[in-house]
């Protein structure tokens, strides 16, 4: 059975800290015969990730909290950031590069979207609100999964490929995003405000990265599937 790595996710409950990962995406995996191997955001794990390195043949980034300015070569007030850890930046960020160096299949969704541009020499903007003054909004803390908001999908992509729609309205909650696109990414779809919100690699096997979160509105688009068909396809 074909292995796919993803990061953990980091957080601490009752004084310590935990890993975890988000049920759905270890149930999309299994349900399309791939195996999903977690690896833990520990500062142990550096010692020994060569071996999640030796054998898997996918790699799954998922959301969490955003990534360290100083991974692509700026400042920023790290206050104004939100759930930040050096140790996962370096732990996906080596998956990443590992990945895209083998030709891996990668996907990304949230927070991985922004690792694959970073992975590509790319920058992120680091308050999306910031910048677009507030005019779209990509968070609700209190309705992560209702807030909805349209993207112009592009023609010619994966991601026109899958949805067959100019337009989809998609669940989202991020705090960054694309300011300065990766070497060789193609943009896929925009948001009104004009923030990238899917990316792919045309030269590799399978890059992708999706701003939005398919796997929270599953039934509303039968794309929403379809992007994870093509991940587990290209791997198998």
């Amino acid at each position: 059975m074909k292995k796919v790595l993803i990061v953990s996710r980091r957080l601490e409950r009752k004084n310590k800290p935990v890993n975890w990962v988000s049920e759905i995406y270890l149930q999309l995996l299994a349900e399309r015969g791939l195996m999903p191997v977690i690896v833990p955001v520990a500062e142990a794990t550096k010692l020994i990730l060569t071996n999640y390195l030796a054998d898997y043949a996918g790699l799954l980034l998922t959301e969490g909290g955003d990534v360290n300015p100083a991974r692509y070569g700026e400042n920023y007030q790290l206050a104004a950031l939100e759930e930040l850890d050096p140790i996962k930046d370096e732990i996906e960020l080596a998956c990443c590069r590992h990945a895209l160096e083998h030709d891996k299949a990668i996907l990304g969704i949230c927070r991985g979207m922004h690792i694959i541009n970073v992975a590509h020499g790319g920058t992120l903007l680091n308050d999306v609100h910031e910048h677009n003054h507030h005019q779209l909004l990509h968070i609700d803390y209190e309705n992560y999964d209702t807030l909805r908001h349209p993207l112009r999908v592009e023609e010619n992509t994966p991601l026109y490929a899958w949805y067959g729609e100019h337009e989809i309205r998609v669940n989202s909650y991020h705090h960054q995003g694309i300011k300065k696109l990766g070497n060789k990414l193609v943009p896929m779809a925009f948001s009104a405000d004009g923030l990238i919100e899917a990316i792919y690699n045309p030269d590799k096997r399978f890059v992708v990265g999706l701003q939005f979160h398919p796997e929270r509105m599953l039934p509303e688009y039968a794309g929403n599937y379809k992007v994870f068909d093509s991940f587990a396809n290209a791997i198998k």
